[in-house]
Order: C-alpha cells, then sequence, then structure tokens
C-alpha cells in the first residue's frame, strides 16, 4: 500500500478547512454589514434631527438676540437724543446684518449636513468594496495551498510505489514474456 506524505496530507485537510471558515467568515459578514452599508449608500442620515434642530435653534437664537440688542439700543439711543428717527437706520442696518447673518448660519448647517450625508455615503462604498476582502483573501490563499500540498502528497505516494516498481517491473516483463512464449508454442 502506498504511502504519502502525511504532513503534506494533513496540511492539504487543514488548508480545506481554513477556506471553509474564511469562507463561512465572509458570508457572515456579509449578511451583517451588507444591509447595513446599502441603507447608509442609499439613505444616509446625516446629523440627527434632534441635533440639526439645536443647531438651527441656536442659530436663530444668535441672530434673534442680535436683533433684539439692536432695536433695545436704538431705542435707548433715542431716548438719550430724543430723535426717534435717529435710531431707525441703526435697527434697520442691525436687522438686515442679523438676517444675513442667520441666513450664513443656516446655509452652513445644511452645507454641513450635506457634507457629513455624502461622507457617509462614501463610507458605506468604501465598506461594501471592502467588506469580505480579508476573509475571501485569506480563503482563496488557503485554497491555493491545497493544490501544492496535494501534489506534494501525490508525488509522496509515487516515490512510495517506484522501488516496487523497480523490483517488479522487470519481473513482470520477464514472466510476460515466458508466458508468451509458452503460449506461442503450445
Amino acid at each position: 500500500m502506498a504511502r504519502g506524505d502525511q504532513q503534506a496530507s494533513g496540511a492539504e485537510g487543514q488548508s480545506n478547512s481554513n477556506a471553509n471558515a474564511f469562507f463561512g467568515n465572509a458570508n457572515s459578514l456579509y449578511g451583517d454589514l451588507a444591509p447595513t452599508l446599502e441603507g447608509e449608500i442609499a439613505h444616509p442620515a446625516g446629523y440627527a434631527p434632534s441635533d440639526l434642530s439645536s443647531m438651527e435653534t441656536g442659530a436663530q437664537q444668535s441672530a434673534g438676540g442680535s436683533q433684539a440688542g439692536a432695536v433695545g439700543q436704538g431705542g435707548l439711543y433715542a431716548a438719550r437724543t430724543r430723535n426717534k428717527g435717529g435710531a431707525a437706520a441703526a435697527i434697520a442696518d442691525a436687522s438686515r446684518g442679523a438676517g444675513q447673518q442667520l441666513s450664513k448660519n443656516l446655509l452652513g448647517i445644511r452645507s454641513a449636513n450635506a457634507n457629513l450625508k455624502n461622507q457617509q455615503q462614501q463610507a458605506g462604498i468604501s465598506g461594501l468594496t471592502n467588506l469580505t476582502g480579508l476573509e475571501t483573501g485569506a480563503s482563496n490563499q488557503a485554497l491555493g495551498n491545497v493544490a501544492a500540498l496535494s501534489n506534494a502528497n501525490t508525488n509522496a505516494e509515487n516515490a512510495s510505489y517506484d522501488w516496487a516498481k523497480d523490483i517488479f517491473d522487470p519481473i513482470l516483463s520477464a514472466g510476460g514474456a515466458a508466458a508468451g512464449g509458452y503460449y506461442s508454442n503450445h
């Protein structure tokens, strides 16, 4: 009976086992993470609605405070100077400035939210691209080892037959020739 290389045979079995484990891990990861990443691509969350609301409220309060301060100072100016018309231009200018600042602040918040959504989409795309790369790569590498190990085992088996072949082939050939001669004479 031929003997193969026990180490090559064992390593071949282990490589197959590793490949199956890595593929199983990759499938498990894909099943768990793919829907999350696909959702992130299709519907990025951006800032939480409560966070957006807080940011926008803060911007509006800041603008409202500026406006109220300008009106208060205008009233104070009018009382001091006894010129009610003199403060109107300053109040109007402060109102325009507060409105412009509010618009810039809200635009900045919305822009930051849009940028965050874009980053989340890109992270989802990148995550899907690399999702199973490590496990699949390791599995493919383990499967690549199987062929070489199988060859080593086969070569070891063949080597175990070679000595027998070297001894028995001449005997079998001689026996065949003798039997051929026997049958041809009878």
